[in-house]
């Protein structure tokens, strides 16, 4: 489990984002993925409105800002996804929005996907196996456009 914490703790900090594209919800492997515009949270704002996630999740952090004339969010949540199909839905995302991709690392524990351009965007999806009762995986998406 410690790897998994380090995992996560290295994501975030390699991490950052991207902003505003559109288009249609998806599916991948056995899951069923829809849009973040399909949600009711604040972090709407400052994350693509077309990022995939999966139907049911849990939702545990949304947080973005504008400071300095850059925009930076965090989005946190949990899913019963499997990792597989979790990865093959990002990396598909990434692929098809053309985003640069720095890191593609996807397994049945673990996703680490990031990306970045200088002086345009970073972003990173970081996902492992959630350490809470209950089970299941957690996700951590962090977009920063500047």
């Amino acid at each position: 489990m410690a790897g998994h914490r380090l995992l996560l703790t290295l994501g975030v900090l390699l991490a950052a984002g991207l902003g505003g594209c559109g288009g249609p919800a998806q599916e991948a492997g056995s899951g069923s993925f829809h849009t973040l515009a399909e949600e009711n949270t604040e972090a709407r704002q400052y994350l693509p409105g077309d990022l995939p996630i999966p139907a049911g999740a849990g939702i545990t952090l949304a947080k973005g800002e504008l400071t300095a004339g850059k925009t930076s969010s965090m989005l946190i949540y949990k899913t019963d996804e499997s990792m597989t199909s979790l990865g093959t839905a990002y990396q598909r995302y990434v692929r098809e929005k053309r985003l640069e991709l720095g890191t593609a690392i996807v397994d049945s524990s673990n996703i680490l996907i990031n990306g970045k351009v200088n002086g345009a965007y970073s972003y990173s999806i970081i996902g492992s196996s959630a350490e809470s009762p209950g089970g299941g995986n957690e996700i951590i998406v962090t977009w920063i456009v500047n």
